[in-house]
């Protein structure tokens, strides 16, 4: 399902509402580099993540050093402020905490933000989650479905997933496509969209959008296969209003 109703754009960002409350933002490069290690003008990462952690009224945004592994982090306490990020090893993120808005970077890797409410306590869960085909063959957005429900999120839960690596241009080796035993190839090309849509149904996600956008061939986002080194870092993130 494409993003469609409820997506509003501006500045090239997509922005999306989700199940319990929950907000999604995944931004281009007309919001600049984000990653305070890679690209161009890395050193001012920190100052653009506080930038955008207040235009959004957040306390803080959290990302970690991504591995492409399966470690989705539970926030249970703010424990920083602004664009600080924290000193861990993980590819996600989840929290019930409002104010608190768990972020990735990608730049041909999916971000796919999840999101249910807590009927027993009320309000939502988000989580934000970096799925490159190492993580998404290892089961990441398995595990962000588990950190939802470990958080309290019950009923049904929604997923989206954010601009990334397209079949129209993302041509992989024989490796990869072993990994996923041959599945959504396209010529030497690989579907990691539909990989994690079926995933994501697999896991109980009950509607999973889509905003159908190719990092590497639409400029609007920052790209390592068409860019290389010099390729910036875009956002993922999620947080409940």
């Amino acid at each position: 399902m494409s993003a469609g109703a409820g997506e509003t754009a501006g500045r090239d960002e997509l922005s999306l509402t989700l199940a319990g409350g929950a907000r999604v933002l995944f931004t281009s490069r007309a919001d600049g580099n984000l990653s305070t290690l890679r690209g161009v003008d890395p050193e001012h990462g920190r100052a653009r993540r506080d930038a955008l952690c207040a235009r959004l009224g957040l306390d803080w945004l959290c990302a970690s050093r991504q591995v492409h592994g399966t470690d989705v982090q539970l926030l249970r306490t703010r424990s920083a402020r602004g664009g600080e990020p924290v000193a861990i090893d993980a590819d996600g993120h989840a929290t019930a905490l409002r104010g608190v808005g768990a972020m990735v970077l990608t730049a041909d890797c999916l971000p796919v933000a999840l999101a249910g409410g807590r009927a027993g306590e009320g309000g939502g869960v988000v989580a934000m989650v970096h799925a490159g085909w190492r993580g998404l063959a290892a089961g990441v957005l398995e595990q962000g479905v588990r950190a939802l429900r470990e958080l309290g999120a019950d009923g049904e839960l929604e997923a989206a997933i954010g601009p990334g690596a397209g079949v129209c241009c993302y041509e992989v080796g024989a490796d990869v496509h072993r990994a996923f035993g041959g599945a959504h190839r396209d010529g030497d090309a690989i579907d990691l969209r539909a990989i994690a849509r079926e995933r994501l149904h697999a896991a109980g996600v009950a509607q999973v959008r889509d905003v159908r956008a190719c990092t590497i061939c639409d400029e609007r986002f920052f790209s390592h296969r068409r860019d290389g080194e010099r390729a910036g870092r875009q956002a993922g993130i999620a947080w409940l209003s």
